[in-house]
């Protein structure tokens, strides 16, 4: 069989077998793994289980604290051969307040056209689309060359360590040359890039005094805290200077925000920006008394061309320019900002293989938000992230993602693979 001949038997198989994979999707929706608090032992065992099921080895590894991936590989990488890793989070984010869904939170089925339930959009459909394709190329006996892994980690949602962080240090899937990660994405761009993440909090010290004095006695920390709030709002002023093998990519990227994904024009300006986002503040020990400390913890982003360092250290000098001594740490989601250039041959065969299957106009876009992409770019492996979604319902009530778009995303997976991979004559 030619490269063409397999090709379309996969893309057969995936159409034959859509209510298969939307099952699937359907399974990993109803078992929770909500991050907090992160266990993710269950649905490890029914991924790992899933995979055995059809007669692929599948290994845990469990970091502790519930933190269990789960992986499989296919093949062996030879000289002149690729290695691709399929990649994804099997944690999602707290269902919320459920008197506000309009179906329940851990639904898993479709209707009207639509796969409903947490993790739908992000990442659970994207997820089982890569787990249904890895099985798919086994039971079809295709002939890939080189190395095909699976990695579903936990861990992502709250930017903790003991997923795709710990599972890449164990030196688990060293040697690979490219990966593609199921986030979320528009239907037509997979994204290629993110700003830095670079979250902090801030501490300032006052000086407690009887509330019916203030202001004139007693340093309040609250008041402290408000000032700094207002000032460090001049981080959006500085200048990033972006590598040239980015800008375009920048440029487009802003022009996709207004025109495709239908924001604000205001919107695309945060791609060349620092955000800050305030996000939770804590001061005083009651209301008649001056308040002895303020905690505030921050949310910034950082675009491509300027560093967490450059950030931290503006932070330091507005404060100083204000007048006001305080603590800072580092939490959270800490990373550089990172991308893999449009040209590079996991973006360029994905995108090729989007553009036939969907849109000939598709392409590489960069996010706001930060994902695991950040920690595989670390280790040296480039990749992308494309995922089915409804992108206005991830995090928040009534998550789905069209069914339609999961089949679609389990197409572009297996095209990408055998393209990327190549076929063993």
């Amino acid at each position: 069989m030619t490269q063409a001949d397999w090709e379309n038997r996969i893309l057969t198989a995936v159409d034959e077998t859509s209510d298969e994979l939307l099952e699937l999707a359907g399974l990993l929706i109803r078992t929770p793994s909500e991050n907090p608090l992160g266990d993710c032992t269950e649905i490890a065992d029914v991924i790992a289980g899933h995979l055995r099921g059809a007669d692929i080895d599948a290994e845990l590894f469990d970091a502790g604290q519930g933190r269990v991936s789960v992986v499989a590989h296919r093949g062996e990488k030879a000289e002149g051969q690729r290695h691709l890793v399929f990649a994804g989070h099997h944690d999602v984010v707290p269902v919320g307040d459920v008197s506000r869904w309009s179906f329940p939170p851990f639904a898993g089925d479709v209707v009207d056209g639509w796969l409903r339930g947490r993790g739908a959009s992000d990442m659970k459909a994207g997820l089982a689309g890569l787990i249904h394709v890895f099985i798919l190329l086994e039971r079809l006996g295709v002939p890939l060359a080189g190395r095909l892994s699976l990695a579903s980690v936990p861990d992502e949602e709250t930017g903790g360590r003991l997923g795709a962080d710990w599972l890449l240090d164990q030196g688990v899937l060293d040697g690979a040359d490219g990966g593609i990660i199921a986030e979320p994405a528009e239907r037509d761009h997979p994204t290629i890039g993110q700003k830095g993440s670079n979250w902090f909090r801030l501490t300032i010290q006052g000086r407690p005094g009887h509330g019916s004095l203030q202001p004139v006695h007693g340093t309040s920390a609250n008041l402290l805290g408000a000032k700094a709030i207002i000032a460090l709002q001049r981080l959006w002023d500085m200048t990033p200077d972006a590598p040239e093998e980015v800008r375009q990519l920048i440029a487009d990227s802003k022009h996709f925000a207004v025109q495709r994904e239908g924001y604000a024009p205001e919107v695309a300006e945060v791609f060349e920006h620092v955000t800050i986002n305030v996000g939770t503040v804590h001061g005083g020990t009651s209301t008649n008394v001056v308040a002895d400390t303020c905690v505030i913890e921050f949310d910034t982003r950082v675009p491509i061309g300027l560093s967490r360092a450059e950030v931290l250290a503006r932070v330091e000098e507005i404060l100083a320019e204000e007048g006001i001594e305080g603590e800072i740490e580092p939490l959270g989601f800490t990373s550089e900002p990172n991308w893999t250039v449009p040209t590079d041959p996991v973006v360029e065969t994905l995108v090729s293989a989007l553009r036939e299957l969907s849109d000939p106009e598709a392409q590489g876009v960069l996010q706001w938000a930060s994902s695991d992409a950040r920690t595989f770019r670390r280790h040296g492996i480039p990749v992308l992230q494309y995922g089915p979604a409804d992108l206005q319902t991830i995090h928040s009530f009534d998550e789905r993602a069209l069914a339609a778009d999961v089949v679609l995303a389990a197409k572009v997976y297996a095209l990408s693979a055998i393209r990327f991979l190549g076929l063993t004559d």
